[in-house]
């Protein structure tokens, strides 16, 4: 901004108004000099960039240019001359820093400008105060948003206790600081204003006495500044106070009155948490009147939802009201009362009406005064319930217009059902337009009616309201979502959580917290909290905590979410850096580095900031950003310097939670360019696995190298009161030294030098010191073999840890990242290094760092020699053997069972193995019985029925742990022959020796008449020796059977005549028990499959002499398998197998078989259902299914016919046209007419009826020739439909029809010819149709049935068997 210099006339004018006002302008700059001078003693570190100089300028010359005294022209002038070299455009050096910053909580945002021109460095230590005066001078008033406010000491987190009293307290500078112009503070909680405070004392105070959970919330001190406003927020939390009862809850909350009216308020209140005590049963309310100290009750039983409307108020008074709530233990202490509420009705304020006269003056009158003179009131509308609970409802309604100016009152009614109506107020005289009824009973329906009475008498009853029922519209909510807690400060934590699904009208959420391993929960707030974010304060640094949720509204309290994931309570910003030290400088630019934080926080360092100091006067510095490094590298180029010229820095680490504290100033470092030839200094020295006796030192190399390259380091050492000496006579190339030989306790610090070719560089900056002791608890490195797996692992397990520290694994002490050779898994405080195909390349000092720790840190070399004495071991762990002291091995037993087993030297109760018989795993069963024995280490196989279908190669397959063998038998040719033949005599003779035994077995045979001859030989057998016949059979079968047991020379013969099947046959002799099933060869009397067609579909039916569900069948289309199916059913019944196929598409043709199995052999038959097979079959289905579904008959009363064709009777319009179709369909069918393809509606002309959901019916009175077309009738349900034509012509009075033509579609038909079946299923039967007579069409064979007239077992007894009558021809063939 460039200086103009001011006309003559401007000057004189500017001295005129000086002059004027004289001595009043001196004093106010002085004791403006004054409070300046004073606040710099007062605010520490504040930097106060302006000096403040007055001047006056006259109202008339506030819009000309700006006027300076001659001292700041000069001034101006000076340092013009002074700064016309370095004069350049505005420019951001450093820009805005991006902060991450909590919700509620202030941020200052600072940025670094260049470019200073003579009039911006003189605002830089000016201020201009501009003041007016009138012609008389006098002091003016400043208002207090023209004051400089700064905040000192703030008010932090608070913690009250209910019934107690707290101060919340900001101390601050007022600049200028005048007694009659005090700032105001302004106080508000939850954004909610709560005061406005004149500030005094310089310190602005909020004092809350007799504390209570309503005062719980976050509270904010805003102030008015210069600059626009300052604020400060902090959170109050208010405590239960103790009990009344142990085990009582807290006192609810937030208590207020609503819907006040002359006599009725609805009191409403928030619920309070209950992390320990038993859950709230109820509430009590209690009220007083203004100016009383009594309390009286409301409810005589406790009310569980928060409201309660509380009735019988007097008009006029003022009242209080609180709330007590009640669980198993007791009443809890009562909540704060809430505000006065003076019960008025709400109405008498509505009927007021205001006059405006002559636009200035204005009348109040009541409408009662335009109204007239009304004496009944009219009915009271719109009533209906406003609030509805399971405890009670409140009525609400209008009040009546007009009203009359009588006092009014109301009576209320109630109706239950079709019962009388009740008048509910009988003992109370309502003056309000609300009413709570509680005397309801659950369940039931009630309406209400309300009547307006006054002296005069009683109103009409007004409208009656919809049934009611007392029932609760919402519950509690469901529980909150998942709960997620992360780090804020060292005793802080932020918590945030999902909503409910089912807020249900949420009031807010109860936090609780609760140590890890204790079954004790704290609540966290008292008071309820509407946001799904909250910052636990309170907590103990350190230790480690979990949390939970519940969410709030009238009707209590939710369930508790799941817990969070524990977290300890720590800080989530780093630590300082520190150790800065310059690593090279060229003139204009240095290089400076820093060692990193010794706790980095919640998260990964992202980004360290470098600050410098600007200087502006000599008695002000401030700090601002010059470089930030997002590498999170310890070392940064700082540019921009001035050769000659001491600097300083502070470093500040960054993470994923901000910015943390800077590091303390650095020595003042020159920017003097290097020149030298040999080496910088190294730097970040890092002291590890320090002990008692040794440490390992790391560093960096130098930046700055010299005139060559870095050879080598040498490491200085000093231990305490004495001088540094060198570790090592020659360079050493690695930056790395493992220092041995020191004194347990004493303490080192460490230097190191860089050597190139020109001589040894510059020293580093020394090491921290370091006591030569190992911390408690410390271990090393473990190298060892997974016992289970074989691998090659290097195991480290910390004696400290926290919560953010990482295992950094190296080799040769370089780390280790992503290296595909090795694995590494870290649990708790284990570090795992797990080798992948180890080999020589893998040799070397392994080393872990586990940060965040105070040097917890080991290593450990892997040697060649250890390596291939751990490969060898993994090799055998990885491929183990069972040993066994026995192959697999056999034993016939006396029975004739043999027995495979086989020994171990060692076995473990979890060993498991298999038997394999010819590549078959085999299980353990009645006929394989397999075992073992951890005593005796023997696995065996004992096979009952050793057979020829038993020769084969048996093997078990051994597995322990990862240990595994298995063992081999061959028993093949003539080894198998050997012990067959043994195990079948030790068979026999087990038999021999038992007594009386079956020399030949049972045996059968099946003759065509189906009598079965069973056959058998006994031997051995005594005088006592009996024989039993026991038959077996089906629930539900009706056998006969004819026995007859006949011994010849002790051979048993026995004759069963079964007209049934499924018999099973058992001959007991002496405790021997042979079983037999008796499987007839009912496949050999098994028909030609033929076809039957039925109203539902095709039917494809196999006849023969017995069938049941026993046998078994199968159907078969095209090669394909059948199952039984909506589609394809598939049943029979005692004379035949059939299978339906319903609504049959192209899709179902093809051949068709079905396969009869008995004990010898199969039987198959067969049917081609396809070509005009199908065809034929499909129009007989067709046909059967319409005649199923309707019955038609069309009757036509046609008109008579007269000679006379001129002039025709009266009564011929009198005729009258009847259309009448017999339909039936389940479900009924929708009948639908139609004439000309329009649809026909019903009227007196034309008709439509349906009796009996059967007879549809279309009568057309007074016929003329315009009802002649073409009439149809369709009929549809969900299955289906069918369309019916019929030509209806009418001719006039001898007029000649013309002659019909029979099979023409325009012909009137005769009435229809019934074309269903013999036997039509009705409505009243079983959904097994009985079958229908064979059509024509039908490929039925027409033989003779010799079918027996036995009943299916299949349907119920009373219905028929849907085989063919006796009258008719069955398809089955003769009997040979």
């Amino acid at each position: 901004m460039e200086y103009v210099c001011r006309s003559t006339d401007e000057i004189e004018e500017y001295q005129r108004v000086s002059s004027h006002v004289g001595k009043g302008l001196a004093s106010i700059q002085k004791e403006l000099h004054r409070m300046r001078v004073a606040t710099k003693t007062q605010v520490e570190n504040i930097a106060i960039k302006r000096e403040v100089i007055h001047w006056i300028v006259a109202p008339h010359l506030l819009m000309q240019p700006l006027l300076v005294s001659p001292q700041v022209q000069e001034m101006m002038h000076k340092k013009g001359t002074s700064s016309t070299e370095t004069d350049k455009a505005p420019d951001f050096l450093v820009a805005l820093r991006p902060h991450a910053a909590w919700e509620k909580t202030p941020v200052k945002l600072f940025c670094t400008v260049d470019g200073i021109c003579c009039f911006i460095c003189c605002t830089n230590i000016l201020a201009c105060v501009v003041l007016v005066f009138s012609s008389v001078p006098h002091m003016t008033v400043i208002h207090h948003s023209k004051l400089e406010i700064t905040m000192l000491d703030r008010f932090g987190v608070s913690f009250g206790t209910e019934g107690g009293s707290i101060s919340l307290v900001c101390t601050m500078v007022v600049v200028p600081d005048l007694p009659n112009v005090p700032p105001l503070a302004q106080w508000y909680r939850d954004g909610e204003r709560l005061a406005e405070i004149k500030v005094g004392g310089g310190a602005a105070t909020l004092t809350l006495p007799h504390l209570a959970k309503d005062d719980e919330g976050l509270y904010t001190l805003r102030m008015w500044t210069k600059d626009g406003t300052t604020e400060h927020s902090a959170y109050l939390f208010v405590k239960d106070a103790a009990p009344s009862v142990a085990g009582a809850p807290g006192a609810p909350i937030s208590v207020k009155a609503f819907d006040i009216n002359s006599d009725y308020v609805l009191v409403a209140w928030k619920p309070p948490n209950t992390t320990n005590e038993a859950a709230i049963t109820g509430y009590f309310v209690d009220k007083r009147e203004s100016g009383s100290a009594t309390w009286s009750q409301c409810n005589d039983a406790s009310v569980r939802i928060c409201k309660y409307p509380v009735h019988g108020l007097s008009v006029g008074h003022a009242y209080h009201f609180r709330v007590r709530a009640v669980n198993s233990a007791g009443i809890s202490r009562p909540s704060r009362e809430s505000d006065k509420v003076t019960a008025l009705d709400p109405a008498e304020r509505e009927r007021l009406q205001g006059i405006k006269l002559d636009g200035k003056h204005e009348v109040v009158i009541k409408e009662d005064d335009l109204e007239g003179y009304v004496t009944l009131p009219g009915e009271p509308t719109d009533v209906h319930a406003s609030e509805i609970f399971k405890s009670y409802i409140v009525l609400s309604w209008k009040p009546p217009s007009p009203r009359g100016r009588a006092p009014l009152w109301y009576i209320i009614e109630k109706v239950c059902g079709t019962g009388a109506w009740q008048r509910i107020n009988t003992a109370v005289k309502l003056q309000s337009a609300r009413y709570p009824v509680f005397d309801l009973e659950a369940g039931k329906k009630y309406q209400f009616r309300v009547h307006s009475e006054n002296l005069y008498g009683a109103s009409e009853a007004s409208k009656p309201t919809d049934p009611i029922e007392k029932v609760d519209e919402h519950g509690v909510p469901s529980a909150p979502g998942q709960v997620v807690a992360t780090r804020n400060t060292k005793s802080s934590v932020f918590v945030q959580w999902d909503p409910p699904k089912h807020p249900n009208h949420l009031i807010g959420y109860y936090i609780d917290a609760s140590l890890v391993g204790s079954k004790a929960w704290a609540p966290c707030n008292h008071k309820p909290y509407k946001h799904t974010r909250f910052v636990v304060h309170g907590l103990t640094p350190g230790e480690t905590y979990v949390f939970r949720v519940q969410a709030v509204n009238i009707y209590g309290l939710s369930d508790e979410s799941q817990e969070s994931t524990p977290i300890a309570v720590e800080s989530a910003l780093s630590d300082a850096p520190h150790g800065i030290t310059m690593l090279s400088c060229d003139g204009v630019s240095m290089i400076i580095a820093w060692k990193s934080p010794k706790h980095c926080g919640g998260s990964k360092i992202n980004a360290y900031y470098v600050d410098k100091p600007t200087r502006y006067v000599t008695w002000c510095q401030k700090w601002h950003l010059v470089r930030i490094n997002r590498f999170a590298s310890s070392y940064i180029m700082v540019d921009g310097l001035t050769e000659g010229t001491f600097y300083e820095f502070k470093v500040q680490a960054g993470n994923l939670a901000g910015v943390g504290v800077p590091s303390a100033p650095s020595t003042p470092l020159k920017c003097e360019a290097w020149t030298s030839a040999v080496p910088g200094p190294a730097y970040d020295l890092a002291l590890r696995e320090v002990r008692g006796d040794s440490l390992v030192i790391l560093w960096k190399a130098p930046v700055y190298t010299g005139a060559s390259a870095v050879t080598g380091y040498i490491v200085e050492m000093a231990k305490k009161g004495h001088h540094y000496h060198p570790l090592n006579e020659e360079a050493i190339g690695h930056c790395y030294l493992q220092v041995t030989g020191l004194e347990a306790g004493a303490e080192y610090t460490f230097k190191v030098k860089a050597v190139n070719a020109e001589g040894v560089g510059k020293a580093s900056q020394a090491s921290e010191p370091v006591v030569a002791k190992a911390l408690p608890g410390t271990q090393e490195i473990q190298c060892g073999v997974d016992e289970d797996t074989g691998d090659i692992f290097l195991s480290f397990e910390a004696c400290e840890i926290s919560e953010t520290s990482n295992f950094a694994w190296s080799k040769n002490y370089k780390e280790i990242r992503d290296c595909p050779r090795v694995a590494i898994e870290t649990k708790g405080k284990r570090s795992k290094l797990t080798f992948v195909n180890p080999d020589v390349s893998d040799l070397g000092a392994f080393s872990v760092v586990v940060t965040d720790t105070d040097g917890v840190s080991a290593s450990h070399t892997v040697t060649e020699d250890a390596l291939n004495t751990m490969l060898e071991l993994s090799y055998n762990i990885r491929h183990p053997i069972v040993p066994l002291k026995h192959q697999l091995n056999y034993e016939v037993l006396e029975k004739g069972h043999v027995r495979f087993w086989l020994q171990c030297l060692k076995m473990s109760p979890a060993v498991t193995y298999r038997f394999i018989v010819n590549d078959k795993e085999v299980t353990s069963s009645d006929s394989h019985k397999i075992s073992h024995d951890v005593n005796t280490r023997v696995i065996q196989m004992t096979v009952d029925h050793f057979s020829k279908a038993s020769e084969a190669t048996y093997t078990v397959q051994i597995h322990d742990g990862r240990a595994k063998n298995q063992s081999s038998l061959v028993l093949l040719r003539d080894v198998f022959k050997a012990v067959l033949k043994e195990a079948e005599f030790q068979r026999s003779e087990h038999i021999r020796k038992q007594g009386p035994h079956f020399a030949e077995y049972l045996s059968y045979h099946v003759d065509d008449d189906c009598t079965v001859l069973l056959v058998c030989k006994v031997t051995n057998t005594f005088s006592r020796t009996c024989y039993l016949l026991c038959i077996k059979t089906p629930a539900g079968k009706n056998i006969d059977v004819l026995l007859c047991i006949v011994v010849v020379v002790k051979v048993l013969s026995i004759v069963v005549m079964v007209l049934s099947v499924g018999v099973v046959v058992k001959v007991l002799s002496v405790g021997v028990v042979v079983s037999l099933p008796l499987l007839f060869l009912s496949g050999s009397s098994a028909s030609e499959l033929v076809l039957q067609c039925t109203p539902e579909g095709i039917r494809l039916q196999c006849y023969m002499k017995y069938y049941t569900e026993e046998i078994r069948t199968a159907w078969l289309h095209k090669d394909s398998k059948i199952s039984s199916s909506e589609k394809m059913r598939i049943a029979g019944t005692a004379e035949m197998a059939w299978m339906q196929i319903r609504e049959p598409s192209e899709k179902e043709k093809g051949h068709y078989s079905i396969q009869i199995m008995d004990a010898t052999k199969s039987h198959t038959r067969t049917f081609d259902l396809s070509g005009q097979a199908y065809t034929d079959a499909y129009e007989e289905y067709l046909r059967l299914k319409i005649a199923c579904i309707f019955k038609r008959s069309f009757f036509l009363t046609s008109i008579s016919r007269t000679s006379d064709l001129s002039s025709p009777p009266p009564s011929v319009h009198l005729q009258t046209l009847s259309l009448t179709c017999t339909v039936w369909g389940d479900p009924s069918p929708e009948v639908t007419w139609f004439k000309n393809e329009n649809e026909v509606v019903s009227t007196e002309h034309a008709k439509i009826t349906l009796e009996a959901n059967k007879f549809a019916s279309l009568t057309i009175t007074a016929v003329t020739p315009e009802d002649s077309g073409k009439y149809s009738i369709n009929v549809r349900n969900k299955y289906g439909g069918e369309f019916v034509e019929i030509t209806v012509s009418v001719y006039k009075h001898g007029e000649s029809p013309p002659e019909p033509k029979m099979g023409g579609r325009g012909a009137t038909p005769a009435p229809l010819a019934s074309k269903t079946p013999a036997q039509t299923p009705t409505p009243a039967q079983t959904p097994i149709p009985q079958t229908p007579t064979p059509s024509l069409k039908s490929p039925t064979p027409s033989l003779r049935s010799p079918t027996p007239t036995a009943k299916s077992p299949t349907p119920p007894r009373h219905v028929k068997s849907p085989s063919p009558a006796r009258s008719l021809k069955s398809p089955t063939p003769p009997r040979k």
